[in-house]
């Protein structure tokens, strides 16, 4: 089951990426693309990692201060890194934490206070639990730096099993 939805969600971490390549983000931060929902496995009691990749504004360094969970329901946000994405590095998806075995993750740093130089990608990572028996939501992750704040386009339903429909 964790193969199947590693699947999918190399797919979306795949086109999340070429979208924030793709895009002219000009001097602006780009992060998220078109509106998306996202189911995450997290089993209860088990954390899981979320990735997502950003491109900091052309004209400046990003400095983040804060990444965490927009409209979270049922879920508590743990620690958050951030991975550069220079050098070839393929971002990290949806994943067990740590991902331990994982060559980009060797990479990784505190989120809080670290810098993206002007114009180049990194990979955000937010550890997620469900707070409870329940499942979990959050309309979105939020990055907050210095200057600004802004949330991706994903809403992300955080469950035991994605492969039910919640009825």
């Amino acid at each position: 089951m964790i193969r199947r939805s590693g699947l999918a969600t190399l797919g979306v971490v795949l086109a999340v990426g070429l979208a924030a390549c793709g895009s002219d983000g000009g001097d602006e931060l780009v992060f998220g693309g078109d509106p998306v929902t996202q189911c995450v496995r997290v089993p209860e009691g088990a954390p899981m990692m979320v990735g997502e990749v950003l491109r900091a504004p052309a004209g400046s360094d990003l400095v983040i201060q804060k990444i965490s969970w927009a409209g979270a329901k049922g879920v508590k946000a743990g620690k958050a890194f951030v991975v550069p994405l220079s050098g070839g590095r393929t971002p990290i998806g949806n994943v067990n934490y740590p991902p331990a075995a994982n060559p980009t993750w060797a990479f990784r740093a505190p989120a809080e206070g670290a810098t993206i130089p002007a114009g180049e990608e990194a990979n955000l990572l937010l550890v997620v639990s469900r707070s409870g028996a329940l499942d979990g939501s959050a309309t979105g992750m939020q990055i907050d730096y210095l200057g600004g704040s802004k949330t991706n386009t994903t809403t992300y339903q955080f469950r035991g099993d994605c492969s039910v429909n919640p009825g």
